[in-house]
């Protein structure tokens, strides 16, 4: 039996192997677009709640760039702090602010957030990002735009972003997950949704094809939207293809150990399954991977460090991270059992809101 249990380790740990390496390869690989001419308009959108500290950022950011036709424009969700106050201090021409009413009922927050923006947007391409980043020179939303034009028919972009702030042991697990575990190399061969994701920090679609699928209206109950988002946008015949926009944009995730943990407890139980059960069964067999496999023998820690190694690469995250990998499996087996916890209480909370997925 234990001999059995080593070989399929074994193979489960190099197909992530091969897999990160094939992503980091295509990912580097990857050539510059050529000019593309004129651009379209485009629409950056951006759900916002209790962001006070994270828009002045972001907006300072925005009007930076040298786009020639773009709109920023921010939905205010019901916050309790200052955050409105912070759009209308900003508004120009270029720069609007709505303000969010009552979540309808189903609706999860980020996901109702994102649809009322597409309404408000008058660009022929709809730029989603989170409130807490930032465009890393003046020519970055350019630089998106290009390589959005010269993306191959029937696929749409999300982006790999450079992950700051606090909480890496943690936070590294976002690459981690992206790179080892979706196969990206295949582009817009994937052949199964289930296979498909998008990372929700950010991720461009044309307008036309916003409006014709409506994907914020299919997941709007979805915690873990942007998962759900990429995989319904798979099956109506989108394939979401990552897009480097490491040197253009920066998200400032959290800003302490406390807030990442809080961050992520919120998402990893619904992340390992639909119900207490299947998120525990998930769950053992992650601990199985990366846990158990060393302790039945250490030349398992070989691989762990590997394909660590190769996620931490490609997101720029430091050798010290690296280093603890170790920790931060461990970590993320006591964040999974506290979510799943957590979640079962219905107790799971963020920005002085419960989070739960809608029935």
């Amino acid at each position: 039996m234990e001999r059995t249990f080593i070989w399929a380790f074994a193979v489960i740990h190099a197909a992530l192997i091969l897999n990160a390496l094939a992503n980091a390869w295509w990912f580097w690989k990857k050539p510059q677009p050529a000019n593309v001419g004129s651009l379209p308009r485009v629409s950056v959108l951006v759900p916002a709640r209790n962001e006070e500290s994270n828009l002045p950022r972001l907006i300072r950011s925005f009007r930076a760039q040298n786009h020639p036709d773009a709109e920023l424009i921010l939905y205010d969700d019901l916050s309790e702090d200052n955050t409105w106050e912070v759009i209308q201090q900003f508004s120009s021409s270029r720069i609007k602010g709505v303000e969010g009413e009552q979540l309808p009922p189903g609706w999860v927050g980020k996901v109702n957030g994102c649809y009322q923006l597409s309404i408000q947007a008058s660009g022929e391409v709809f730029l989603f990002l989170d409130a807490d980043t930032e465009f890393l020179s003046p020519s970055a939303l350019r630089n998106m735009c290009m390589r959005f034009e010269s993306r191959t028919p029937s696929t749409f972009l999300t982006g790999m972003t450079l992950l700051k702030g606090k909480g890496h042991l943690i936070v590294s697990f976002v690459g981690n997950f992206i790179l080892s575990g979706i196969p990206w190399w295949l582009a817009e061969k994937v052949p199964f949704s289930f296979m498909s994701g998008v990372n929700g920090q950010c991720w461009m679609i044309t307008a036309k094809e916003y409006r014709e699928f409506e994907p914020h209206i299919e997941v709007k109950s979805e915690v873990l939207e942007d998962v759900m988002l990429g995989r319904y946008l798979h099956r109506c015949g989108l394939i979401p293809i990552l897009d480097d926009v490491r040197s253009d944009l920066a998200v400032h995730m959290y800003s302490s150990f406390g807030e990442a943990w809080r961050g992520f407890r919120k998402n990893v139980a619904f992340m390992l399954g639909g119900s207490a059960f299947t998120s525990l069964l998930m769950l053992s067999v992650f601990g199985a991977l990366f846990i158990y496999a060393p302790i039945l023998s250490l030349w398992f820690l070989v691989p762990l460090y590997l394909v660590k190694s190769i996620t931490d690469r490609v997101t720029k995250q430091s050798w010290l991270i690296t280093l603890f990998s170790p920790v931060s499996y461990v970590l993320a087996i006591v964040l999974g059992l506290d979510s799943i916890l957590t979640r079962s209480l219905g107790r799971i909370q963020w920005k002085g809101r419960s989070i739960e997925k809608s029935k």
